[in-house]
Parts: C-alpha cells; structure tokens; sequence
C-alpha cells in the first residue's frame, strides 16, 4: 500500500491565511461598493437630500455598511491571530501549530463568528424596517430599499462563509 502524501504545513498555514485574507478583501469591497450606492442616492436626490424616505434608506445602508466592516475586523482578527501563534515558515513552531489544528481551528472559530454575523444582519435589517414604520412612517420605503441592501450584506457573509471559510478550495 502506498503511503497518503500528508500537506507540508507551511501549505497548511498558507490556505488557512488565504482564506482569511479572501474573506477580508470581500467584505472590505462590500463596505465600499455600499458606500458607493449611498454617494449616487445622495447625488441622485439632489436637493432633496432630507427628504425622510431617503434618509431612512442611507441610515439602513448605512447598517449595512457597519456591519460590512465588522465582517471585515472578524476575518482580520482571525488572519492575525493565526499569524501570531503559528511562527515563522518552517520552524518547529509552526509544524506543532499545524500538529495540533491551530488553523483549523482559527478557520472554523471565523466562520462560526461569520454565521453569528449573518443572523445579526438580518435582526437589523427587520429591526430597522421596524423602526422607521414606528418613528416615522413615510420613511418605510427608503426603509426597505435599505433593508434589501442589509440583506445583501447578509448574502455576501454566507456566500463568502461557506466558499471561502467552510469549503476551502485547493489550488
């Protein structure tokens, strides 16, 4: 019988890095291109910048974007706490770290973070929808608009979560 090729753990380390490092540029373009979209509402309504449906879909979009960001600090928490505890390539240090499933585990805790994220994501976007029909009602369909944008926001955390994170993809 042959022997099955075990992966070098620099390789190990290395995937584990790069999908953090995609997880971190995804939800940085989410939080840009939602900044994006608010620029053109905001040029697109003019002098009607206060009118209330649009405010309440900038703070919605707004939310979005907040939530884009914290996406963004998770998978760069998750980058750097693995880079502190697994050493420099190729020392002894970083094949225990392999050993014992550090990135592994870092890959996992992100991802578990990710789906928190997710269902937070669609809490606001209902909690903000549910807002503005209290505090002001002719705001509910900028509100809503809003809250599609949240929810994209939520798509694009699973999406990433679930290619990136959950089943990595080997060069």
């Amino acid at each position: 019988m042959a022997a099955v090729p075990t992966t070098p753990p620099d390789v190990v380390i290395a995937r584990a890095l790069r999908a953090h490092t995609r997880t971190l540029l995804a939800m940085c373009t989410m939080a840009v291109v939602l900044a994006l979209i608010g620029a053109g509402a905001l040029q697109m309504a003019g002098p009607n910048w206060d009118d209330l449906r649009i405010l309440a879909g900038l703070t919605m979009l707004g939310s979005g974007q907040l939530l884009a960001i914290v996406a963004a600090i998770v998978s760069a928490v998750g980058w750097i706490g693995l880079v502190r505890a697994v050493g420099a390539p190729g020392t002894a240090e970083s094949t225990r770290a392999v050993t014992e499933g550090l990135p592994r585990r870092q890959v996992e805790t992100t991802a578990r973070r990710l789906a928190l994220l997710i269902r937070v994501t669609l809490a606001v976007a209902a909690v903000g929808i549910t807002v503005w029909v209290l505090a002001a009602p002719g705001g509910v369909i900028g509100a809503a608009v809003g809250a599609v944008l949240v929810l994209q926001v939520a798509v694009v955390i699973a999406i990433v979560r679930v290619s990136v994170l959950v089943r990595p993809r080997r060069p």
